[in-house]
């Protein structure tokens, strides 16, 4: 089956390239919607704004005696108050009369023109024709029918007369009536028709929006790219420093002050990785030295001893002297083996517990009583704390003794003269029973405690005086986990040491 090769990019191309698209279509609907939202601004103002010309349009065709008369520079005074009332572009003004009488025209265009910036001059209203002006002069004699020349196509027939201003949308185009006033009653009307085009129109602010929008996108950009350059930093770092590490360069630390909690974890997880390599690496080249000296010794004397022999230096019973010493190197060396193979078996998980119930206290008894004869013509006194009442315990009986006899003979070679064990056992919780070793030995210094439980180390002091391959208590501790239980360093000091092992009851496993 074929894999195909994942295309990497880095962080800083993989997370900028999805924010400028997330940010691009952000800012295309924060766009959109703010044209949209200024053009219904822009109607709703610019309809008041025509609400109010065409009120005082009306008012400037009212005469003094409330009769509709148009000035003469009618034309120059709308375009002068289409500045003040900011009305973009051209509309269509008519005057109605009471009746219904066209009194004034002033068309827009048919074509659609530019519309004027606000607070701009906006275009010259086109002159009348000849045909406008008879259609006006005969005003004063009849209506002017709906589509004759002089009607606003907007207003087919004249709006009815109202007392307020009326506001109308009809196709693309807004239509606005507004009364007029003269002795206290309507006396006609001004109608005054837009383009809806005219009135939403905001061409000016689209050059606005869009640079404002270009800052933004571009600031945003400019602030994610600092930031992820900010955070891949001590990314960087990290992949420089195990790149070192991978090549066997264990001394690497990096620097811890950051602010961000993660990258800060991040850091100390793996300064703390770097020592633990580190202190494994001087682990692994004691276990290398340590192994084949201890290997190493035995041999040579093995050999030396052998040789002697053979060349008749020794003889009769000095001979079989030489051949005692020679079976205890060898078995001293075949111990060694073995703890080396039973402890790389329990490392990878091969051996078997044999668990059954068994009396905790009669073991203990028989583990402390085959010990001590084999070292019963040292100074060596051992005491017992043992309960005569039954405490069945569950476990693997000689996985128990191995692991007691390991905490015997580690008590016997930390002591400085006179040796003396006590061992105690009693009910630690409803489902343990505990199990306490201690001597009278010089202790464990406290910054070698840390390193009690890892494999091939031993102590400074030990190393020197006691001959073997630091594994008694790593595999003690394996042993004691497989089989449910604890094996705990619970004190040390200049007046001795305190190994704690926690095994569980029998009842505990039951039904």
């Amino acid at each position: 089956m074929s894999t195909r090769k994942l295309k990497r990019s880095t962080l800083l191309q993989y997370w900028t390239k999805r924010y400028v698209m997330t940010l691009f279509i952000g800012l295309l609907i924060i766009g959109v919607t703010s044209v949209v939202w200024l053009q219904y601004e822009a109607l709703n103002s610019r309809l008041h704004n025509i609400e109010s010309f065409s009120q005082q349009v009306a008012d400037y065709v009212t005469s003094n005696t409330g009769q509709i008369e148009i000035p003469d520079q009618f034309y120059k005074w709308i375009d002068l108050n289409q500045r003040v009332y900011k009305l973009p572009g051209q509309f269509g003004l008519t005057v109605f009369n009471q009746t219904g009488k066209v009194m004034f025209y002033k068309s827009a265009p048919l074509e659609l023109v530019s519309p004027v910036q606000e607070g701009g001059n906006p275009p010259s209203p086109p002159p009348l024709t000849n045909h406008d002006q008879q259609a006006l002069s005969s005003s004063n004699s009849g209506t002017i029918s709906s589509g004759a020349s002089g009607a606003d196509p907007a207003f087919p027939s004249p709006p009815a007369l109202v007392d307020r201003v009326i506001v109308n949308k009809s196709g693309n185009s807004y239509t606005i009536v507004s009364p007029i006033y003269g002795s206290n009653s309507v006396i006609g009307s001004i109608a005054i028709s837009y383009a809806k085009k005219e009135l939403t129109d905001i061409s000016q602010q689209y050059g606005l929006i869009s640079s404002l929008l270009l800052i933004s996108g571009l600031l945003g950009w400019h602030i994610l790219y600092l930031l992820l350059r900010k955070l891949s930093k001590p990314l960087y770092a990290v992949v420089d420093a195990l790149k070192q590490i991978q090549s066997g360069n264990y001394t690497q630390m990096l620097q811890e002050n950051v602010k961000e909690q993660e990258i800060y974890d991040l850091l100390i997880y793996f300064n703390a990785m770097a020592a633990r390599l580190k202190q494994l690496e001087h682990l692994r080249l004691e276990l290398l030295a340590g192994v084949t000296h201890e290997l190493k010794t035995p041999v040579t004397s093995i050999r030396g001893l052998l040789r002697a022999i053979k060349d008749q230096v020794v003889t009769a019973d000095e001979a079989d002297e030489f051949l005692d010493i020679s079976l205890k190197e060898t078995q001293r060396l075949e111990r060694m083996v073995s703890d080396l193979l039973d402890f790389n078996e329990f490392a990878s998980g091969h051996v078997h517990i044999d668990k059954e119930a068994f009396d905790l206290g009669r073991l203990l008894r028989e583990i402390v009583y085959q010990w001590s004869l084999i070292y019963q013509e040292d100074d060596l006194e051992i005491r017992t704390h043992i309960p005569e009442r039954k405490m069945i315990s569950f476990g693997d009986t000689g996985r128990i003794q191995q692991i007691i006899v390991n905490l015997l003979n580690n008590s016997r070679q930390a002591a400085e003269g006179r040796c003396i064990i006590t061992i105690s056992v009693m009910e630690y919780s409803s489902t343990m029973y505990e199990v306490l070793v201690k001597d009278n030995g010089s202790g464990i210094p406290i910054e070698e405690q840390i390193n009690i439980y890892e494999r091939y180390y031993r102590g400074s002091n030990k190393k020197l005086r006691i001959r073997g391959l630091g594994l008694g208590l790593p595999l003690s501790q394996m042993l004691a986990t497989a089989m449910d239980g604890m094996l705990i360093l619970k004190d040390s000091s200049s007046q001795g040491t305190t190994f704690q092992l926690l095994l569980p009851k029998a009842s505990s496993f039951s039904g």
